[in-house]
């Protein structure tokens, strides 16, 4: 049952990657708000204050840089970038609303203070190519409500560094696909856009004000929900992000735990993506539970194994080779072995840890 449910998952996935965003390129240059929520950003902020100023976006533009309760010297560094640049706004998140905690709140008095309709998100270690305002902007079309935008994690030469790649790379595949077959599960608040009308309609965070995380796809879940927003994936490699690497195997899972956190509340929101959160954690589970059954117990538990795993393995090659081909993506056959096997006894330990995900310590708190 577990192996259906998965198998009839990337089908739909495979299948939602198979389309593209081509109807959804606009000429027009709106008005931008780009919102980003710091703490303790002292060494990423140099190279993001480099990167926002170098935007080629010929639209109105501001940069509304929040500070979160920074204990370092981010307040002093933003309002030092804000007398040589007015885009610059330096924002506190004490002025967000009281009810929020964390980056939710820091994203709130954000908003508050943004002046257009569309807002624009990234986190303060993420690297922007120049073109990235324009390329997202490009995407801002009037029947358009949402933007789910592409990031990546630099491949590197670490074995870590290379499954942390290839791993955010196949989640940016399945966001791909559920986004396009206009079901959008899932996005990331390292590359986002929607409409500050949108955000007010829903209530902003309210609904989330209580939870770990939730800014990027339980969001998403409530406009969805709500609104019925009209929400779309962003392909140009023009206004993709680059995301920070992990450089250790420690911190990667506690990142990791901290995103599974949302997964043990989903079904609040969306009921067929808890379940299939559920399923991508049962099948690895099952297959190590017949992997060492077979070895401890009864050959016959190995052969199961071998058979569900081949199936596994195959559909997964399918659907990364039709993600990476529409993505414009080389074919690595090597890490994808590296990554299928780490992912299966991986998926088990974040299912497990998601349950920890609130005592986790992240930027000091």
């Amino acid at each position: 049952i577990s192996l259906s449910l998965f198998t009839g998952m990337l089908i739909w996935f495979i299948a939602g990657n198979m389309l593209s965003d081509s109807n959804y390129h606009s000429t027009e240059t709106p008005p931008v708000s780009v919102i980003i929520a710091i703490r303790n950003g002292e060494d990423a902020l140099p190279k993001l204050l480099v990167d926002l100023s170098l935007q080629d976006y010929t639209g109105e533009l501001e940069f509304i840089l929040v500070d979160d309760h920074s204990e370092d010297s981010t307040k002093q560094l933003i309002e030092e970038m804000s007398t040589k640049d007015k885009r610059f706004k330096y924002e506190s998140s004490v002025n967000g609303d009281s009810s929020l905690n964390y980056k939710k709140r820091a994203l709130d008095a954000g908003i508050q203070k943004a002046r257009s309709e569309w807002l624009l998100f990234s986190d303060a270690d993420c690297r922007l190519k120049s073109t990235w305002v324009r390329g997202m902007a490009s995407y801002f079309n009037q029947d358009v409500d949402y933007v789910v935008g592409y990031s990546e994690v630099e491949r590197g030469t670490r074995l870590v560094t290379r499954f942390q790649s290839f791993d955010f790379l196949m989640l940016m595949i399945a966001a791909r696909g559920t986004t396009n077959s206009g079901k959008a599960w899932a996005s990331s608040g390292q590359n986002q856009a929607y409409r500050k009308s949108l955000f007010e309609m829903v209530e902003g965070y309210s609904l989330i004000a209580n939870k770990l995380q939730g800014d990027d796809s339980l969001f998403l879940q409530i406009c969805r929900k709500q609104n019925s927003a009209k929400v779309i994936f962003a392909d140009k490699p023009e206004c993709r992000t680059i995301a920070r690497q992990e450089k250790t195997w420690r911190a990667f899972i506690k990142q990791r735990m901290r995103w599974a956190g949302d997964a043990n509340i989903m079904w609040e929101f969306n009921v067929s993506f808890f379940l299939s959160m559920l399923t991508t954690f049962l099948l690895p589970l099952l297959l190590l539970v017949t992997f060492f059954a077979g070895i401890i117990h009864d050959p016959y538990y190995f052969t199961v194994f071998i058979k569900f795993l081949t199936l596994h393995f195959i559909l997964e090659y399918i659907l990364y080779f039709v993600g990476a081909r529409k993505l414009a993506k080389p074919i690595q056959f090597i890490d994808f072995c590296l990554w299928f096997i780490i992912h299966i006894p991986y998926i088990v330990l974040m299912g497990i840890g998601s349950f920890f995900a609130n005592q986790l310590i992240w930027r000091e708190r």
